[in-house]
C-alpha cells in the first residue's frame, strides 16, 4: 500500500513538472525621469499620455514608465498560446495594465503559422518591441514617427510564411482585424474596422529591411470610416561593434489628419559596456484638408545618448534631445497653456532604467 501511495505521488508530480513545463514567463520594465525646459506645454513620449514633462510636471516620472508581463504555453507542438500585459501611463492618467497581446498560434510548418486573437501590428522595424526598453538603444522609439500611427495591435488574424534564399531568411505577414484606442485627450475614443496589413521583413547576416503597408478606416467621435493608409520601410545594419538604422513612412488619415512624411536615422558605436548614439528624426505635414483644426505642421529632433550596460539584463541610459517645430505649429507637444507660442522648440533631458527578467 505504502509503495502504491508513493508510486501515485510520483506520478503526480511528474505530470505536474510537464504540465508547468508548458509555460514561460517573463517580462520586462523601465523607470524613467524627463525634464523638458519648455514650461508652456508639455513633453510627451507617446499619444496616449495625458501630461508630461513641462507644463504639468516640473519633472516627469509616468510617461516612460512601464512594466510588461508575457506568458507563453506550448500547448502541443503545433498549437501555442502567447499573453502579453503592460502597465503604463494612461489617457485617464492611470497605471491600469492593457492586454497587449493574447493569441493562438498554429505551427503547420515551421515556416507557416497563424495566429488569432489580439496580435502586434508589425507596422515598423521595432513593432513588436518598441514598448521593451532594454531592446531598444534609444530612451524611447524616435516620436516624429512611431506617434504618426498610435494602432500597436489588432483583434483578429495574422498568418505569415517565412522562406529560406541562402542565407537571406524572409518573412511576409498579412494581418487583418479590428482595434479599439483612446488617444489623449481621454474623450477621442477611435475605434479602427477593415484593418488590413502586409509586412516583409528580409534578414542577411547583419542586415534586416522592412517594408509594410497599412490600411484601415478609423471612426472618431465626430466622424466615421475615415480611410487610412500608411506606407514603410526600414533597413538596419547591426554589426558587433557598431549599429546604423534608419526609417520612413507616409501617413494619411483622410479629414483628421494633414497627413505626415516622417523618419529618423541613427547611429551608435558599442565600447564595452558602453553604447553612445546619436539620432535625427523628422515629421513634415502633407498639409492635406482636414474636418477639423489641427495645428500639428511637423516636428524635428537632434538627439545624442549614452546606454551602459551595467548589470546582467540592466541598462541605464541618459538622452539630450533639442526639439524644433516649424513657425504656425505645435508639434507634438500636449496640454498648451495659454502663453504658448506656435513653432516653440524644447530640450528635453531623460534617464532612464531597463530590465528584462
Amino acid at each position: 500500500m505504502g509503495m502504491s501511495v508513493a508510486v501515485l505521488c510520483t506520478a503526480r508530480s511528474a505530470y505536474a513538472d510537464d504540465f508547468l513545463s508548458m509555460f514561460t514567463l517573463s517580462g520586462f520594465g523601465t523607470l524613467g525621469a524627463t525634464y523638458s525646459s519648455l514650461h508652456t506645454a508639455d513633453y510627451t513620449g507617446g499619444p496616449f499620455e495625458p501630461a508630461g514633462a513641462g507644463a504639468s510636471r516640473h519633472i516627469d516620472f509616468a510617461g516612460d514608465s512601464r512594466l510588461g508581463v508575457q506568458l507563453t504555453a506550448k500547448l502541443t507542438n503545433r498549437l501555442s498560446a502567447f499573453v502579453q500585459v503592460v502597465s503604463h501611463e494612461n489617457y485617464d492618467n492611470s497605471f491600469t495594465p492593457d492586454l497587449e497581446w493574447a493569441n493562438l498560434n498554429y505551427a503547420f510548418t515551421p515556416d507557416i503559422n497563424l495566429r488569432v486573437g489580439r496580435i502586434e501590428l508589425p507596422t515598423f522595424l521595432t513593432s513588436d518591441y518598441r514598448a521593451v526598453g532594454y531592446a531598444n538603444p534609444w530612451v524611447r522609439v524616435p516620436i516624429e514617427l512611431y506617434d504618426m500611427e498610435p494602432i500597436t495591435n489588432s483583434d483578429g488574424v495574422d498568418g505569415s510564411y517565412r522562406m529560406h534564399i541562402g542565407a537571406v531568411t524572409n518573412t511576409v505577414h498579412v494581418v487583418y482585424g479590428a482595434s479599439t484606442f483612446h488617444i489623449a485627450p481621454g474623450a477621442l475614443r477611435a475605434q479602427g474596422t477593415g484593418i488590413f496589413g502586409v509586412f516583409d521583413t528580409a534578414e542577411y547576416r547583419a542586415l534586416t529591411t522592412h517594408f509594410g503597408y497599412l490600411h484601415a478606416h478609423v471612426s472618431v467621435p465626430f466622424a466615421s470610416h475615415l480611410p487610412v493608409s500608411v506606407y514603410s520601410a526600414a533597413a538596419s545594419l547591426d554589426m558587433e561593434r557598431w549599429f546604423v538604422q534608419a526609417e520612413l513612412a507616409r501617413e494619411t488619415v483622410s479629414g483628421l489628419t494633414p497627413g505626415y512624411v516622417a523618419g529618423y536615422a541613427t547611429a551608435g558605436l558599442r565600447i564595452g559596456k558602453f553604447t553612445p548614439y546619436v539620432a535625427y528624426a523628422a515629421e513634415h505635414s502633407l498639409d492635406r484638408p482636414m474636418l477639423s483644426p489641427n495645428s500639428n505642421g511637423g516636428q524635428r529632433s537632434a538627439s545624442a545618448g549614452v546606454r551602459w550596460d551595467f548589470a546582467k539584463n540592466l541598462d541605464m541610459k541618459v538622452q539630450y534631445d533639442r526639439v524644433w517645430t516649424p513657425a504656425g505649429s505645435s508639434g507634438l507637444f500636449m496640454n498648451e497653456q495659454p502663453d504658448f507660442q506656435l513653432g516653440s522648440g524644447t530640450n528635453v533631458v531623460t534617464a532612464t532604467l531597463d530590465f528584462v527578467f
